[in-house]
């Protein structure tokens, strides 16, 4: 569901001042994003509170992830191309390099001051505990899932990045213990969801790296991992979620005690009998 489908799902449900502000983000949402709580309460003539207790209404940790999304929301509907002349149109001077790490580093700044250890935990328990890693990533987000099998399979010896055309058929063979992963952002592939949408009816565990409550993989993963993903020009910063990605990979190590060190001493002498990297000394 779009954050417009989730607002008019709770409309019946808010409170009168909250349901205020809920009409004036869906017919004003290109000025409500630019607004604090505060200012956001003040044009509607609610308190900040209520605004804040509005954003939690619909599943938001707080008002700053609901912004988030309001602000993703807008650019979601935007296409590669009408995302690049934005980017144009706005224009970064002689600072281009410096707006776009800045960009990235504000975004990670921001989260965290609102990030939960929980659902990372979670994760890396999960992992642990199942025979089975399936990542499936598709388009940009391929990247990301080979990143993040590629230190899992260190440790876990049945990890793999599923093919979009074989997932079916992956999914129904798997074993019951099976775990399988998806890591989607804006414009989220479809295949990535009918993936977790499928092993959750087949009653394998789920879990989803996405960008936030609102993705359509929210609804198929008993795990949700929300890393926020940047958007520059008709490119998706995925800056944030490698940081998340990284994290869920030292929890798994740290989970696995004495298993981890035993794990890294056998790399360690395979790599240098098979000479993997290059000899500085």
């Amino acid at each position: 569901m779009s954050l417009r489908e989730i607002i008019q799902s709770k409309m019946e449900q808010l409170p009168r001042g909250q349901k205020a502000v809920a009409l004036y983000v869906l017919e004003h949402a290109r000025e409500a994003v630019g607004l604090t709580a505060s200012e956001l309460g003040k044009v509607v003539g609610v308190s900040e509170a209520t605004v804040i207790r509005f954003a939690s209404s619909l599943g938001f940790p707080g008002y700053p992830e609901f912004r988030e999304a309001l602000q993703e929301s807008l650019l979601d509907q935007l296409k590669a191309l009408e995302r690049h002349q934005l980017y144009q149109t706005v224009g970064e001077g002689n600072n281009f390099i410096q707006s776009v790490i800045r960009q990235d580093l504000q975004k990670g700044i921001n989260i965290l001051a609102t990030l939960d250890d929980r659902p990372i935990e979670d994760l890396a328990r999960a992992i642990c505990e199942s025979s089975c890693i399936n990542i499936v990533g598709l388009r940009s987000a391929k990247g990301l899932a080979y990143y993040f099998s590629a230190y899992l399979s260190w440790f876990i010896p049945e990890t793999h990045v599923l093919n979009a055309d074989m997932f079916l058929e992956n999914v129904i063979n798997a074993r019951g213990d099976s775990l399988f992963i998806g890591i989607s952002f804006p414009r989220y592939t479809k295949g990535t969801v009918q993936c977790l949408t499928l092993a959750r009816e087949l009653g394998k565990k789920t879990a989803a790296i996405t960008d936030s409550p609102l993705s359509p993989l929210a609804p198929h993963a008993d795990i949700l991992v929300y890393a926020p993903c940047s958007h520059i020009s008709f490119i998706d910063s995925f800056v944030i979620p490698v940081g998340l990605v990284n994290a869920v990979l030292l929890k798994v190590a740290d989970n696995l005690g004495e298993l981890t060190t035993k794990r890294l001493q056998e790399l360690e002498r395979a790599w240098a009998q098979y000479g993997v990297y290059e000899d500085r000394e």
